[in-house]
């Protein structure tokens, strides 16, 4: 299995170094795209310390220019279809989040050992967090080429909006995914279906995020209250995940500690 995940992201790496040798810049936006997504991990490092995978981060990162193919590929289908209205769902979050979700069974399969689902999530967070610091750069290339305003102004306002309003929403989607994935490894009953529970979860709350960006140009308000939204369950989820944390934790010293011998316990 570590020969398939290594495989995947020597393919994520050709892909990748494809898919950005097609891309226009200037400096400016180039600059722009590095800070966005160099704050992006930095501060993903320090809030989610995510583990035990930079492999996650990695593979996250890589998997982005191959899943905007794959969204070219799904735009095609829902309009041979004739359901051009589905594209808030049917575009991007269902390759999206499938493909990260493959990508955290890779790495746990490969590297991982999972006991509980928070360490899945964990997993699935890097992997989100590698994806939301690779998705910024072509959205911060092309702002700082089309605005009229000038390229400075166009890196300044998409990469300030691109952080405020979904800096982390890659990683909340994978780590809720995942977190079914965790479930299954940690021997839930109806594991299987968890996995396909959780998985839905994330694509229904990617569509919601989607769906508000499309509506955002007649009820503006209506991005800052997804953002809120979004924030709020990924503050929500950190703070849920570390108290998961250290109740295992404490769980296994207990377990760890040598039973005391009546004769000399009080």
């Amino acid at each position: 299995m570590k020969n398939l995940c290594w495989l995947s992201i020597a393919f994520g790496l050709v892909v990748s170094g494809f898919f950005l040798a097609d891309r226009r810049f200037t400096e400016v936006g180039l600059i722009g795209a590095l800070i966005c997504a160099g704050l992006t991990l930095g501060l993903g490092f320090w809030w989610f310390r995510p583990r035990p995978m930079w492999q996650g981060i990695l593979w996250g990162a890589l998997a982005q220019p191959v899943v905007v193919s794959l969204n070219d590929q799904m735009v095609g289908i829902s309009d041979k279809l004739g359901l051009t209205h589905l594209d808030a769902a049917f575009y991007s979050p269902l390759p999206e989040e499938t493909i990260k979700l493959l990508g955290v069974v890779i790495i746990i399969a490969a590297f991982g050992n999972v006991k509980h689902p928070y360490q899945a999530a964990a997993i699935g967070m890097a992997v989100g967090l590698g994806f939301d610091a690779m998705e910024n750069v072509p959205f911060i290339l092309n702002a700082a080429i089309d605005n009229l305003d000038g390229d400075l102004w166009g890196a300044i306002i998409t990469g300030t909006g691109r952080i405020l309003t979904g800096a982390f929403s890659h990683a909340l989607y994978t780590g809720v995914a995942a977190w079914g994935v965790g479930k299954l490894y940690a021997g839930a009953r109806h594991g299987y279906w968890q996995v396909a529970g959780f998985w839905l979860a994330a694509i229904a709350l990617h569509t919601l995020f989607n769906a508000s960006t499309i509506i955002a140009g007649d009820w503006p308000v209506t991005i800052l209250l997804i953002a809120l939204i979004t924030w709020t369950l990924v503050i929500w989820g950190l703070r849920f995940m570390r108290k998961q944390d250290r109740k295992y934790t404490a769980q296994r010293s207990e377990i760890a500690q040598p039973a005391k011998d009546p004769e000399y316990s009080s």
